[in-house]
């Protein structure tokens, strides 16, 4: 069938830019998009059916390219130390451990995070899970719920099984420890691959694997070296790794070598077309590192290794990118996630603009639009994909629609300065992915979304309870994380 959006703004992309077209349409047939232009025009094909975008803006599908695809448990430690909470003990790393979660949990945890991106208008993901309650890889249920959840649901997904060589965990006295087995990341990396041709072997053009050393850190070169080659094997299959995210990071490796970091990866070859560097913030020439500038941007550019940026996790630690703008400059391609709750990549890209602004103290650097690049084309091309990110003939009929004239986006005068200073991802009524409509109204299709609250609630409160089990100390959960405010509880009865 035929479908038609029309009677608002287009976020059209033509001569290798997007562009708006006020009164625009959007036809798109199966998966496919044929036509990106104006009604009248004589090779606009002729509807079977027509949805109404009138005061809406009709964008590309975005595409979140690192985002929190389990209950984010870095929520706990907003306004709080960094130490709080992360308390692993030594017994969590013994043979056949067993995870706070259950099977059923994680379907409960895919079904709320697949939701979430979906009503944010987020088309297209690149799952991470959080390795606080991890070992040396996933549970092995995890990745699974998640792919079925997308498949269900109608995301286009790019998940994987992550796999480590370390495992952190603190001592009896609160000290954090450190622990390297090989054998625990090959078994790791095995079933990575076995997912990988799960979701070859699925029959679904939405779903996708991908090898995730979960951080360079705590991976040897070998290990890298390994991913690096089953990647070609399989194609050059899509490669991630967190890499330099904090500076503790940085310094240590800075003791053992005098090469960069990012010489590093070059040296062991972990660097190219099909790899993505989570954060790498603390590269040579970082105002915290007291290192002079070296080629490091120059030599990922050349490399054409993309770096994922996620503004508001780092914003949340009082932390930030030195900066998205400088690294666009110089030539290299930046993508963009939610590395934490919400899943708003609205907000990622306004808050990212005003810290980039901050940083450079240029209230021309870091332009909202270069975020929506990244947002969009970045993560496209990241991903080695030429058909998302974008509406454009042949591409995938993978869109979003946002409600621009909602009341709380006020006046409206550049629907895209609306959209990107003004608007979140509540504003989205409509995403459409590999022309299924899969958000109408805002709600997912097929979702209860209040019983899948209170079920998310139920983990969520189980969840918390286990890593409060597991305090060295012995505290109590609002010993560990205290409210912002004091809450009392009535002493009457009812």
């Amino acid at each position: 069938m035929r479908t038609a959006i029309q009677g608002g703004w287009v976020i059209a992309w033509q001569k290798e830019q997007h562009f708006l077209l006020d009164g625009g349409i959007v036809i798109y047939n199966g998966s496919t998009i044929e036509f990106v232009g104006f009604p009248g025009d004589p090779e606009c094909p002729r509807p079977d059916r027509i949805i109404n975008a009138s005061g809406k803006l009709i964008s590309p599908g975005f595409v979140n390219f690192h985002c929190i695809a389990n209950f984010d448990l870095q929520i706990l430690n907003i306004d709080h130390p960094r130490s709080a909470g992360y308390n692993r003990p030594s017994w969590v790393i013994e043979p056949n451990a067993k995870t706070i979660m259950s099977d059923d949990d994680f379907r409960i945890s895919a079904d709320f995070s697949v939701t979430s991106l979906l009503k944010c208008g987020n088309t297209s993901f690149g799952a991470v899970t959080t390795g606080l309650t991890k070992f040396w890889d996933d549970a092995d249920a995890e990745p699974y719920a998640l792919a079925e959840a997308s498949e269900r649901l109608g995301a286009r997904a790019w998940l994987s099984h992550l796999y480590q060589e370390a495992c952190d965990y603190m001592d009896e006295d609160g000290v954090p420890q450190r622990i390297w087995d090989s054998s625990r990341a090959q078994t790791g990396l095995d079933k990575a691959l076995s997912f990988i041709k799960y979701a070859n072997e699925s029959g679904s053009e939405r779903l996708n694997g991908f090898l995730f050393p979960y951080q360079t850190a705590r991976c040897s070169d070998e290990l890298l070296k390994e991913t690096m080659r089953q990647s070609e094997l399989l194609g050059n299959i899509h490669v991630r790794s967190h890499f330099s995210q904090r500076l503790e990071e940085f310094k240590q490796h800075k003791v053992k070598t005098d090469e960069s970091m990012v010489e590093w990866l070059q040296g062991i070859g972990f660097l190219g077309r099909q790899v993505s560097l989570v954060h790498a913030k603390y590269i040579a020439g970082h105002s915290a590192t007291g290192d002079e500038p070296r080629n490091d941007l120059q030599i990922l550019a050349e490399t054409e290794t993309t770096v994922c940026h996620t503004p508001i996790v780092y914003a949340r630690s009082g932390d930030f990118l030195e900066s998205f703008s400088r690294y666009a400059r110089s030539g290299v391609n930046m993508a963009l996630g939610c590395d934490t709750f919400p899943p708003d990549l609205l907000e990622e890209i306004r808050a990212g603009s005003l810290i980039n602004k901050i940083i450079e103290r240029d209230r021309m650097a870091g332009m909202v639009k270069e975020f929506f690049y990244a947002a969009t084309i970045g993560g496209a091309k990241a991903l080695g994909r030429d058909d998302i990110g974008k509406l454009e003939a042949g591409c995938k009929a993978d869109i979003s629609v946002f409600n621009i004239a909602a009341f709380d986006a006020g006046p409206i005068d550049d629907p895209m300065r609306t959209l990107l200073h003004f608007a979140n991802g509540q504003h989205c009524e409509t995403v459409i992915v590999d022309g299924n409509v899969v958000v109408e109204n805002g709600l997912v299709n097929g979702v209860d979304e209040e019983a899948l609250r209170q079920d998310a609630q139920r983990v969520w409160t189980k969840y918390k309870a286990g890593i409060v089990s597991w305090d060295y100390a012995k505290r109590r959960s609002d010993e560990i994380w205290p409210p912002l405010f004091p809450i009392k509880k009535s002493a009457f009865k009812n």
